[in-house]
């Protein structure tokens, strides 16, 4: 080979190696090219040095040589770099959706057997169990959460079991919802809650789906005795009785079913896990609105009985502001005036004027406390005024608001019932007391009822009562609503024991209270506070109408 054809063969190899693929770190190839020319000179420094003659075409090929070993190194590396490209490859964003796709195909499938399960456990086809609200619901928001929370954050978070877990809360039967107790013991009141939240999702549903599959068996459940019923109807009966319903017949006759799962035929033994507090949302259930028309759904005395376990839960529940509360609460308060003023057929007044005997002996009972604490007072002033006149001035103006303050006065007068906007509590101090004086000291200047008409009802409580303690009467008077009549004998002997003031704000159109609180130390004799309540005048400006001790 001359030098023309060793030229030209170098510029082959050259340009072969120009077209290889550049996925290759160069350091590291000259790194391995060093490395096998050390090793070459080691083993050519053993060997005898060859003769002039052959130098030329040594170095011929050693220059070929080094030149192959290059190109054979490289190829090395690039295959090796392609072999770790691909073993990393599926470490990256394929490996993450495969997961996320794991993920979801694991919610779906827990999801959907859990479906199954449920329907088999009430019976139903699986076009019934799809045409449930509820089912409807539970499907929405698999969807969502799966579409959102497991694509929006990583794996590694805790997203997927929250999705689980919330899907499935949704996913509730009233079976299934109580059962959840079975392995507590003595729940709190927020855990009790927890469960009945999860009870009403699907029991009011439940309910009216079972009694509307009676309609067709409303005369062999009339005239038949129960051997008698037909496989389909007792499938029916067996599946609600599962779900704590009974069997029960209204006043026209139609049969229905009604879930009771505290102290009904089916209620399980370890119902008394829940805290007993939460009972007055699970009566209300089960017994529905108290009042029909203008009378009582059911007797006197269940009526009583109802409410007084709705009482405990009004009294205890400190989430006043929740949907379920003032739907419990404005049953409580008409319920109470409806007993109380009496109906048509529980009358407080017999046909010959004079206060019903049943009547009596029922406000007897009341006032001594069988039907609850709340009522206790108000039942014995009734009482007493009718043993005197047969006539009671408290029961002829008796209203729900006068119930609403009763329990309010009960509950400590703040728990829950108000916005926090509209709340306002403060300490009758020194301070304060020179605060009251400055507007007093403002409005005496030129009379100015403006001044009055800008104040808050907590300001005028104060101002009214500062008025009491000076003196002023014709302050006194304009504070008051016209006609107003107050008793404030043993307001004027507590006067210097008044400590802290507190303001409720204006709910579902009742005016604001302002219940003055005595201090501790003369609590035992002259009880715990005043509730002082407002009205507006026709102008449209707050004033006192009247002073509850």
């Amino acid at each position: 080979m001359d030098d023309k054809q060793f030229d030209k063969r170098m510029a082959l190899l050259k340009k072969s190696y120009d077209r290889m693929e550049q996925k290759l770190n160069p350091a590291d190839v000259f790194k391995q090219i060093e490395e096998e020319e050390a090793l070459a000179k080691q083993t050519i420094a053993t060997l005898k040095k060859p003769s002039p003659k052959w130098q030329k075409p040594a170095v011929w090929l050693a220059s070929i040589a080094s030149v192959l070993l290059v190109g054979f190194l490289v190829t090395l590396y690039t295959m090796k770099q392609q072999e770790n490209n691909q073993t990393e490859a599926p470490q990256n964003i394929p490996l993450k959706e495969a997961e996320e796709k794991d993920v979801v195909d694991y919610i779906t499938k827990k999801y959907n057997s859990r479906k199954e399960d449920i329907r088999r456990e009430l019976k139903v086809s699986k076009d019934e169990l799809q045409a449930f609200e509820f089912i409807q619901t539970a499907d929405t928001m698999l969807d969502f959460y799966i579409a959102n929370n497991l694509h929006s954050s990583s794996i590694e978070s805790d997203s997927a079991q929250y999705v689980e877990e919330y899907v499935l809360y949704y996913l509730m039967t009233p079976k299934r919802a109580i059962e959840t107790i079975k392995t507590f013991n003595n729940l709190t009141f927020d855990e009790s809650y927890e469960v009945y939240k999860q009870y009403v999702i699907s029991v009011e549903e439940l309910e009216n789906f079972y009694s509307k599959l009676l309609e067709p068996y409303e005369s062999i459940l009339k005239e038949a005795d129960e051997k008698q019923y037909s496989s389909n109807l007792q499938a029916i009966i067996e599946a609600a009785n599962n779900q704590y319903m009974e069997l029960k017949m209204d006043d026209k006759g139609a049969f229905y079913f009604k879930a009771n799962p505290v102290d009904g035929e089916f209620a399980p033994p370890y119902i008394n896990q829940l805290h007993p507090d939460v009972f007055g949302y699970f009566e209300y259930l089960q017994t529905g609105y108290l009042l029909v028309v203008d009378d009582l759904r059911y007797s006197r005395e269940e009526t009583a009985k109802s409410l007084k376990i709705m009482e405990r839960t009004l009294l205890a529940d400190v989430n006043a502001g929740s949907p379920n509360y003032k739907l419990l609460q404005e049953t409580f308060k008409n319920t109470w005036v409806a007993l109380l003023l009496g109906t048509k057929q529980y009358p407080a007044v017999a046909e010959d004027g004079q206060p019903d005997k049943d009547y009596i002996t029922f406000l007897q009972e009341v006032a001594k406390g069988k039907y609850g604490e709340v009522m206790k007072k108000k039942a014995a002033n009734i009482f007493k005024e009718l043993q005197q006149t047969n006539h009671s001035e408290t029961l002829a103006q008796l209203a729900s608001y006068d119930i609403w303050t009763i329990l309010l006065q009960t509950r400590e007068e703040t728990a829950g019932y108000i916005n926090d906007s509209d709340f306002s509590i403060v300490d009758m101090d020194d301070s304060r007391i020179e605060q009251i004086k400055g507007i007093y000291e403002q409005y005496k200047q030129n009379n100015d009822v403006a001044i009055l008409n800008q104040l808050r009802p907590i300001n005028i409580a104060a101002l009214y009562l500062y008025a009491i303690t000076i003196g002023d009467e014709s302050l006194q008077k304009t504070l008051l609503m016209p006609d107003s009549e107050l008793n404030i004998s043993l307001l004027l002997q507590t006067m210097e024991n008044l400590e802290i003031f507190s303001q409720l704000g204006e709910y579902d159109g009742i005016y604001p209270i302002v219940a003055a609180r005595i201090a501790i130390s003369e609590q035992d004799k002259y009880g715990r506070q005043f509730l002082i309540k407002f009205s507006k005048q026709e102008e449209g400006y707050y004033r006192i109408t009247e002073i509850i001790d």
